[in-house]
């Protein structure tokens, strides 16, 4: 691996030509959204009685729709036709300083309060608007001609839709279509307004734009072609010294845990996916060789139903080493529909409805693109929901990216950026490593997923995303430290920029949030079925659902032994910092994401680095 690699000091004009190619870059853009109206039925409203919210002018200082920075519209915009049917979220205020107290709280070790989880029914008595407030939104969303879908049980969000010419008047915005780079997008003109009567009680609206799109097309090997129509499938499987569930589950120690008897019974886990489907043949044939029941695989629809097929990849991923590692758990793919909204909105419902059910113990999300292809009232809106599931003691593992340090590697190479949701405070980052595993099951190397995997690449390297936050929202937490949080990096002798007009060179830390927090397997290496063949797959695709399988199983032994389950991210700063005479993680000291190096303790490349879980269980059950 080339770890040592150095990028020569630019001359001017190089510089000024990365500027000009980054002012190009910014103006990426994405497929316009589906235009048919979206259709539902308004759910009654059964939350208990909320003691509701005191507004305070002026403390909310995102506004409540904003556009990403990164979609330069260039100039004019097509008007869109003013009876398209547009679906829109709007996220409801709560009592934000006192779930910022509790989380603290909740969060620090020897509180009294320290990992007592919220239910649903907490959440909302304590910070949730009232019936009343909650009445005065919706009476004027359908005042003004809204179609109100529905009330989610957390007071979260209430989804509505109307037509363009609706939403222009009551917002007092334009709704513009753009095309950019051959792509299409639409957003909003100019900044929403509410009226003073509702305004303290709504946080955002998101679906004012969708220039944001999913990427979920993992990076992938050698390919095994099928050679039997009706029965298993088992020559592809681990072979080239591809990584099986045996090898994953051996060297995370998830082995162990399998020999005290947990294998996810009574659990369950959650997988996130947007417009993705997978193959239930796929799943069955790989079942079969990775010797694992098939597994129930519960599908929760949101936003619209999902087309049926192999999709591309990444379902079939996130699915099949869920299941491999966590055996006995339960499986509920929670499916948005990314075609009939923006991102955002389907990231924002997706996660206020696992909330909501409060179903499973853990979330897998391997979905995400650059920080600035959204805005800064949408990376919000999202990482609210992302707290309320943290509150709730729910884990959401979040891949950190495929393209290094660079986002947009496939744009533009020298500009490091960050991906979302990954980079949100409450998000658990999943960067990504190099593991190799002997034919004994035997761990024999384990190194930063860097640029040597030699598959079709982002026009340049492939690599575990990690890096520093350029949203100025998203302080770098309090718990956010430890050995190697500090480490100073400066992008100016290698020409490293942000993503920001004028650019800069990149420099961390910078005060804001640090990403990735802890890494699994993603070189391509890892025996996936896929579309009726085996491939080498991975990603930190594969390294997110990997933490997610090995969580539930940790929950499941703090369970047996009346222990509350690991929660959020502060959690793995703890198990850092007062290790004890436990390893819970592996740490990686060796290569690169082509900028940060891997270093001692935490580093921007694999954060704590990889999982030993049944030194994270037991480290969790002597606390």
């Amino acid at each position: 691996m080339k770890t040592d690699k150095k990028r020569a000091t630019r001359p001017l004009f190089s510089l000024l030509l990365s500027m000009i190619i980054l002012g190009l870059v910014l103006s990426a853009c994405s497929n316009s959204g589906n235009t048919a109206a979206t259709t539902g039925t308004t759910k009654a409203n059964t939350a208990p009685q909320a003691g509701g919210i005191t507004p305070t002018p002026g403390a909310q200082k995102t506004p409540i729709a904003n556009p990403p920075p990164g979609a330069k519209k260039g100039s004019g915009g097509t008007p869109l036709p003013a009876n398209e049917i547009k679906p829109l979220t709007f996220n409801l205020a709560y009592n934000d300083a006192a779930i910022e107290r509790d989380m603290a709280q909740m969060y620090t070790p020897g509180s009294a309060t320290y990992h007592q989880f919220l239910t649903s029914d907490q959440f909302v008595q304590r910070y949730a608007l009232s019936d009343t407030q909650l009445q005065q939104v919706k009476s004027w969303l359908t005042s003004q001609g809204y179609t109100v879908d529905a009330v989610d049980g957390l007071r979260s969000s209430i989804q509505a839709r109307a037509k363009v010419s609706t939403i222009e008047k009551s917002l007092n915005i334009k709704l513009k279509a753009y095309t950019l780079l051959n792509r299409t997008f639409f957003m909003q003109e100019g900044e929403p307004t509410l009226p003073a009567s509702i305004r303290g009680y709504v946080h955002s609206v998101v679906g004012l734009d969708n220039f944001a799109l999913p990427e979920f097309k993992p990076p992938v090997g050698f390919q095994e072609q099928t050679q039997q129509a009706n029965s298993a499938n088992c020559k592809g499987y681990g072979a080239k010294q591809t990584l099986t569930a045996k090898k994953l589950a051996a060297a995370y120690q998830l082995d162990k845990l399998y020999a005290q008897g947990f294998q996810g019974q009574g659990m369950s886990v959650g997988i996130a996916e947007f417009s993705e489907p997978f193959s239930a043949s796929d799943l069955a044939n790989y079942a079969a060789c990775a010797g694992i029941a098939v597994p129930k695989v519960e599908t929760v629809e949101i936003d619209g139903k999902v087309k049926s097929g192999p999709g591309e990849g990444e379902a079939a991923m996130d699915v099949e080493l869920v299941a491999a590692l966590a055996p006995k758990a339960n499986i509920l793919v929670y499916q948005a529909n990314a075609d009939n909204t923006s991102f955002a909105q389907a990231m924002v419902d997706l996660l206020n409805r696992v909330a909501t059910d409060h179903r499973v113990q853990v979330l897998s999300i391997s979905y995400g693109t650059a920080e600035s292809s959204f805005s800064e009232s949408e990376m919000a809106a999202v990482n609210r929901s992302l707290r309320t599931l943290a509150s709730e003691g729910i884990s959401v593992f979040i891949s950190s990216g495929d393209c290094g340090a660079y986002t947009l590697r496939v744009r533009q190479p020298q500009v490091a950026e960050v991906a979302f949701p990954a980079s949100a405070p409450y998000a658990i980052s999943v960067g990504g490593t190099h593991l190799q595993v002997n034919d004994s099951n035997v761990r024999t190397s384990e190194t930063v997923w860097g640029e040597d995997d030699g598959t079709p690449v982002c026009q340049n390297q492939w690599g575990t995303g990690g890096g520093v936050s350029q949203n100025p929202d998203f302080k770098r937490p309090s718990w956010q430290t430890g050995k190697g949080t500090t480490t100073h990096y400066d992008g100016t002798s290698q020409a490293v920029f942000t993503a920001t007009l004028p650019p800069a060179p990149v420099t961390a830390p910078n005060g804001l949030r640090q990403v990735p927090d802890v890494a699994a397997a993603a070189y391509p290496n890892i025996a996936i079925y896929y579309n009726g063949s085996w491939y080498a797959s991975g990603g930190t695709s594969a390294a997110a659902p990997i933490w997610a399988a090995g969580a539930v199983l940790v929950n499941q032994a703090l369970q047996q032994n009346g222990k509350s389950p690991i929660g959020g991210v502060p959690t793995f700063y703890t198990l850092a910092n007062q290790a004890k005479n436990y390893h819970p993680y592996t740490d990686i000291t060796v290569g690169n994401n082509l900028f940060y190096p891997a270093t001692p303790g935490w580093d921007y490349s694999t954060g704590w680095g990889a999982p030993n879980f049944n030194d994270i269980t037991q480290l969790a059950l002597s606390e």
